[in-house]
């Protein structure tokens, strides 16, 4: 198996790593393109509506900020062999995001293990805190991975 020089496999991960990722740089656009397609809530669309409900404007959607995490984490760990992920717990919404934000994550590893279910592979486990410009959590999930082991042979 051919790999990337700088390949990361589940044994390359420990309980305790914490790794800061990503850039996202949020705009009225993403927020009111994801929101018309898929969380058309009155006050992710209305700077209006948003405002009568004590918003400063309006406000990015939940599951877009998750997926805005998703993402980030994918260009953070570009050369992971990861297989799927089972799901996200424990995600809270903790403060709007609006437009301009400067979104950055930081993820903790909680758990490293091989599954006995799939061979050749693992469960990784990660706490993520999802911060804006000024350093305040704006949401935060635990992410889990099933992660390829290294394969016989492989640096």
């Amino acid at each position: 198996m051919v790999s990337h020089p700088h390949m990361r496999w589940l044994e390359d991960f420990a309980v305790g790593q914490t790794f800061v990722f990503g850039h996202w740089h949020m705009t009225t656009q993403d927020i009111l393109e994801f929101a018309a397609k898929y969380d058309p809530e009155p006050f992710h669309l209305s700077p209006e509506r948003a405002r009568a409900l004590g918003w400063c404007d309006i406000i990015a959607s939940g599951p877009q900020v998750a997926a805005i995490c998703r993402r980030m984490q994918k260009d953070g760990f570009p050369h992971v062999e990861t297989v799927i992920s089972p799901g996200w717990e424990q995600v809270k919404w903790r403060l709007p995001v609006y437009a301009d934000d400067q979104l950055s994550a930081r993820g903790t590893v909680l758990q490293v293990r091989p599954l006995a279910s799939r061979p050749g592979e693992g469960l990784m486990q990660m706490d993520n805190r999802i911060v804006r410009q000024d350093q305040a959590e704006v949401a935060s999930m635990v992410s889990n991975w099933f992660v390829r082991m290294r394969p016989t042979g492989a640096d």
